[in-house]
């Protein structure tokens, strides 16, 4: 019962919100611009860390803050139809639930490597698609690698403080 009620949380209902608004131009974006093919990918790799985390059942309650912020950035680029804003709030939203903290902060940053921006700033710097697909892909295991080390998983039975 405890288990069921933590998924009724605020932070999962705003990642819901999250999810469904960029669902559909994250999508269209990795399928039809040749800069973001790869952007599927980088974002599973992005995404291994807070994977991990949640597996491990890391309490999502601690960034309850961070998860406002990320409805509100997401609120507000549903509202202008800024897809970057939504991105935003869904990477935010992402790492409220992982529960990131001190250097894994660059972790979240990191989720640059997914959105589609990374793939129109690397264009209009002329890259070419293959080197803007290996760059997004490499900045993505990269993140992964140090939220795995800045993420550390919790300890399944922790030990009660005496």
């Amino acid at each position: 019962m405890k288990r069921v009620l933590q998924l009724i949380r605020v932070e999962w209902l705003v990642a819901v919100f999250c999810a469904w608004h960029a669902a559909v131009p994250l999508l269209q974006a990795w399928r039809h611009s040749h800069f973001d093919r790869l952007g599927w990918l980088a974002m599973l790799i992005w995404l291994i860390p807070a994977a991990r985390r949640l597996w491990a059942g890391v309490d999502t309650s601690r960034h309850f803050k961070l998860a406002v912020a990320s409805l509100a950035v997401s609120f507000i680029g549903v509202i202008g139809d800024l897809n970057v804003l939504i991105y935003i709030g869904l990477a935010g939203i992402l790492g409220a639930l992982a529960s990131v903290t001190g250097k894994g902060w660059l972790w979240l940053l990191l989720a640059v490597c997914w959105l589609p921006a990374f793939g129109f700033v690397l264009a209009r710097l002329h890259f070419t698609t293959l080197l803007v697909e290996i760059l997004r892909v490499a900045t993505a295991a990269a993140a992964a690698g140090l939220g795995l080390c800045w993420l550390p998983a919790p300890p399944k039975n922790p030990v009660p403080n005496l």
